[in-house]
């Protein structure tokens, strides 16, 4: 799988029907998807979450990744509660997630947790979650087919 074509995922963004938790099997490059999300009036967020295999590690990763506040990684809810006020904002944003295989390979369950809240914190904002990387499979999230 190859980088998407320049200015699809902007493209995309515009149309505002991208929202919510999505599988998209092409390599995104960090300064590509930071200037095309300002370019459709999105912020973009980074989160990278290699080497975690548990839900308890991915908090732990995510919380620094993101620059949420420490209690985060205490409970899904303190995690949920920073997520959303990360995400609130003028704007929405489109977190592109890297490394999450470790995560599914190691705990289904777990990754389908992380899922949920994602889903749940997206409910009542505009934003997106891409689950990036040609590699590897996320069990029952929906894949964005253009590439």
């Amino acid at each position: 799988m190859v980088s998407p074509n320049p200015g699809l995922l902007a493209a995309l963004l515009k149309t505002g029907r991208l929202t919510g938790v999505l599988r998209w099997k092409v390599i995104l490059a960090d300064e590509t998807v930071s200037q095309e999300c300002a370019s459709a009036g999105w912020r973009s967020a980074i989160l990278n979450t290699q080497g975690a295999k548990s839900l308890e590690e991915f908090l732990e990763i995510s919380v620094t990744e993101l620059g949420l506040s420490g209690e985060a990684r205490d409970t899904i809810a303190n995690w949920e509660q920073a997520m959303s006020g990360h995400i609130v904002q003028d704007v929405p944003v489109c977190i592109t997630w890297l490394g999450w295989q470790d995560l599914v390979e190691n705990s289904r369950a777990d990754a389908a947790i992380v899922v949920g809240m994602f889903e749940d914190i997206l409910k009542a904002q505009p934003g997106l979650v891409l689950i990036s990387g040609p590699q590897g499979n996320f069990p029952e999230v929906d894949e964005l087919a253009l590439a």
